[in-house]
């Protein structure tokens, strides 16, 4: 039985590799990648790639997996009448639920008959929504269904999901989450006129750090706002963080620096409970109350003079009181953005460092740390925090240079390794090395990497020694041995150091499990956010190159809209396949799932390949007379030729088993032609000058799809010239004739049938010379449409005899009945009635000798037609002849 590999496609099970991995779930898995990659090229790149992808070897045994249509029932027509009579929003939400819905047609629905509230409520409820429907069922606008918005931060993928509120172990199981997009302007701007009476979580949602003014500028009750923010879970800490400072701003605008004012507006609880808008909140000060607690959260948004002076008049109780806003509902401290916020503002307006100030610091040192500024200005005012700085300087650079910087120098006093050796911890370490530096009259790049690696191998130097050293430029691979079990941190210390992270990704002894690459993509990312490497260079190192593709796939809507790696990505493999030339997207196919290197690695023109297209190479070898045996163009024009003889193979109704030679259906074969010859010309000029018979022979197996399938006539007319001309300069007589056959035949689709009846004549004559019969016949039948076209029926007619002889004698009675025919129709057009009636009747015998049923009763048809009364009444058009 067939497995779903996740990842859109159905593989055959084959034996585990022992990876355990399956071989193929990987290369198909691999595919899909370089899928993702060709999506990001421009429009005639992506095609090219799209048909190589399709003719790898890969798709070929790996077919698109669709989900079984259990999963989702599908709208039917019956849905929409039952959702128009269902009682209740509730209703409603049931007949939605794990329903898969066509948009259009419901937004066309609502167009002819607006919806009800409650049918109205369960659509807009549901995450798959479109946006332009979304605003339609705001208008008019109506409360129940705007805060039915706030449904869509619930975990699940459909309409809203009402709980039995009995007991919480009742619940529903909840499906996976389904991250909630952005409000679209439209939507956000029908919904700022009724902030003040929304839900809470769209009030949240509402505040985005782009739009968190207009919402304090469109709210008439403050209160119900700051309770939003005070309610807010971690989560939500821009949001919230967003709020303040847009409310802070306008205070701004509106106190200016007057510190009895801004001591009246932080008064504690003030801002919480006024039931107005903030412009009332500023006109309704008044006075202060001198023995008034303050809000931390309000007097952070304060100018700097006026923050420094009124904090620098609280004592240490009261800065702790205005601080206890900070507090969450469940007695624990929430609000470590806000005290993060303040506690910047407090530094960058020169407050002095206070033991409450690094309480505070202390208690959102969290997931991120301090900050470098903040840390260092409050350092040594709490020795337990101090430690704390201490161990997490030896993995942060900026902490540990700004700690080094608000300590005294050192003088250095002996050699640089033994000092390292003294040092302490990374801050003293860091001190050291800016000593020697000074010392020496060096820059800081300028370490002896030599002396310390030798110094290293002697007796390892201390870790947090190793830390510092990370972060400088030059930093050596036998120096980062021993931090690499904290990748992440030594990823973000320096060029070297992240280089060195990421070519150990692709660590033999690694098992490629999600967890793998999870982490992998986890330090591409910190490489990034660091800074200490652009995408470059990043897509330079990170091994292997299926985790840097798989980084790019994977980022979130939000990220990849305005994130620079897809184009870096694009931009790489746009450059280096325009040089490669045809069959770089198949080497990517195949080499992909076991290839350990970098992307930069993976695109690199390998040994064996051509650097540029056919146009500039044909250039070179037209300039240099030829190349040599080794030369690469060789090889190229090989694997050209074989993809091309199995791709027309697809063309000919007659062949066995058309996908046993590479391609699996036609479809695939004509979108690889398409991509593969856009350059034809100059790769069959190269192909004369090194492969002269495929060269030739380029015209007959073309002139089916540059005729019938892509209306490229003239290139197969400029493609048989070619040929003609190359066999006659090698002498090989039968190529020459093909040739001129395939001119004659792209002759007469160009309507220039003089031109075609001497390259016809040439080539019946070379046919004759050379023995082939059946070329001749053909030949015959396309010299004898062109007469026909020209109007010299007489010369027509023999012409048609000629070739009725030379497939009897190559015993092809089907080619004979069908030129017997032709025959028969221009006899008809000169007049001759009975001599065209003796043909037609001995083209339906030779039809129904060999089984051709239809071709013999339309024979018979032309011969009731040609002896009814009357005859013909005009002549007939004329065919060309068999390619």
């Amino acid at each position: 039985m067939e497995t779903p590999t996740g990842y859109g496609f159905f593989v055959p099970p084959q034996p585990r590799t022992p990876r355990g991995v399956d071989r193929w779930q990987r290369a198909a898995y691999h595919l899909g990648l370089l899928r993702w990659a060709a999506s990001l090229l421009p429009d005639g790149e992506r095609a090219r790639a799209d048909a190589e992808l399709d003719a790898s070897a890969v798709a070929s045994t790996a077919t698109v997996y669709d989900p079984p249509p259990a999963l989702f029932r599908s709208c039917d027509e019956g849905l929409l009448p039952l959702f128009r009579e269902a009682a209740g929003v509730r209703s409603c939400d049931r007949l939605l639920a794990r329903t898969a819905l066509d948009w259009d047609a419901w937004a066309a629905a609502h167009a002819r008959e607006p919806f009800t509230s409650e049918q109205a409520r369960a659509l807009i409820a549901r995450h798959d929504c479109p946006d332009d429907l979304t605003a339609a069922l705001l208008v008019p606008f109506d409360l129940k269904v705007a805060n039915r918005l706030g449904a869509r931060f619930a975990a699940v993928p459909g309409s809203a999901v009402h709980w039995d509120g009995r007991r919480q172990w009742n619940r529903p199981r909840r499906d996976p989450v389904v991250p909630f997009r952005e409000l679209p302007d439209r939507v956000r701007q029908l919904l700022l006129p009724h902030v003040s009476d929304l839900r809470t979580t769209l009030q949240r949602h509402l505040l985005t750090p782009d739009g968190a003014r207009e919402v304090v500028a469109a709210t008439h009750r403050l209160d119900r706002l700051v309770a939003a923010v005070d309610t807010a879970a971690p989560r939500h800490h821009t949001r919230v963080l967003a709020f303040w400072e847009a409310f802070g701003a306008g205070l701004r605008e509106a106190l200016g620096e007057d510190r009895r004012a801004w001591r009246a507006a932080a008064a504690a609880g003030r801002a919480a409970r006024h039931e107005g808008s903030p412009g009332e909140f500023v006109e309704g000060l008044g006075a202060y109350d001198p023995a008034a607690d303050l809000d931390l959260r309000v007097l952070a948004q304060a100018p700097p003079r006026v923050l420094a002076d009124l904090v620098a008049a609280l004592d240490d109780d009261a800065l702790e009181r205005s601080a206890a806003r900070c507090v969450g509902p469940d007695g624990v401290r929430t609000g470590d953005v806000l005290l993060r916020h303040a506690l910047a503002r407090l530094e960058r307006a020169g407050a002095a460092p206070r033991p409450p100030f690094a309480r505070w610091a202390h208690v959102v040192r969290g997931r991120r740390g301090p900050e470098a500024a903040v840390a260092a200005w409050l350092f040594g005012q709490d020795p337990y925090r101090d430690d704390y700085l201490l161990g997490l300087a030896r993995t942060r650079q900026d902490l540990r240079r700004a700690l080094a910087a608000r300590l005294p120098a050192r003088e250095p006093t002996g050699g640089l390794a033994g000092e390292l050796r003294a040092a302490g911890d990374a801050v003293e370490a860091q001190l050291v090395l800016d000593a020697w530096s000074a010392r020496e009259g060096t820059a800081a790049e300028a370490t002896p990497w030599a002396l310390l690696v030798a110094a290293h191998a002697a007796r390892p130097l201390p870790e947090p020694v190793l830390w510092v050293l990370a972060s400088r430029p030059g930093f050596p691979p036998e120096l980062g041995e021993a931090l690499l079990g904290d990748p992440d941190a030594l990823a973000a210390q320096g060029p070297d150091a992240a280089r060195l992270v990421l070519a150990r990704l692709s660590d033999p002894a690694s098992a490629r499990t999600w967890a793998y690459y999870s982490a992998a993509r986890g330090l591409i990312h910190t490489v990034r956010s660091a800074g200490v490497l652009d995408d470059a260079e990043v897509l330079a190192a990170a091994r292997p190159a299926s985790t840097a593709l798989l980084y790019g796939r994977d980022q979130a809507p939000a990220v990849r809209d305005e994130d620079t790696w897809r184009t870096s990505c694009a931009e790489l493999l746009t450059g280096v396949a325009r040089r490669f030339g045809p069959g770089f997207w198949e080497q990517l196919a195949g080499r992909l799932p076991h290839f350990e290197g970098s992307l930069a690695e993976l695109v690199a023109l390998p040994r064996g390949h051509v650097p540029a297209g056919w146009g500039p190479l044909r250039r070179g070898v037209e300039e240099a007379g030829g190349a040599d045996d080794d030369h690469p163009v060789h090889g190229q024009l090989e694997r050209f030729e074989e993809r091309l003889r199995a791709a027309v193979v697809h063309l000919r109704p007659d062949a066995e088993d058309p996908a046993a030679l590479g391609f699996p259906d036609r479809e695939t074969a004509l979108r690889w032609l398409d991509a593969e010859t856009a350059g034809l010309l100059d790769a069959a000029r190269v192909a004369s000058v090194l492969r002269p018979s495929f060269a030739i022979e380029l015209p007959r197996l073309l002139d089916r799809y540059l005729v019938s399938v892509s209306d490229r006539t003239d290139e197969l007319a400029e493609l048989a010239e070619l040929a003609a001309r190359t066999a006659t300069r090698t002498g090989d007589r039968h190529g020459e004739a093909v040739a001129q056959g395939a001119l004659g035949v792209a002759l007469v689709h160009l309507r220039r049938y003089e031109e075609a009846v001497t390259a016809n004549e040439r080539a019946r004559a070379l046919m004759r010379e050379t023995g082939d019969h059946d070329r001749e016949g053909r030949t015959g039948r396309n010299l004898g449409a062109a007469l026909r076209r020209l109007g010299r029926y007489t010369e027509a007619a023999e012409a048609y005899v000629r070739a009725r002889e030379a497939f009897r004698a190559a015993a092809v009675p089907a080619r004979e009945a069908v030129v017997t025919r032709d025959l028969a129709r221009t006899l008809a057009d000169l007049g001759r009635k009975e001599d065209a009636a003796a043909a037609l009747r001995e083209a339906i015998a030779l039809f129904d000798g060999g089984g051709r049923r239809s071709d013999a009763a339309a024979a018979r048809r032309e011969l009731d037609g040609l002896t009814g009364p009357g005859g013909p009444s005009r002549p007939t058009r004329p065919t060309p002849g068999g390619r």
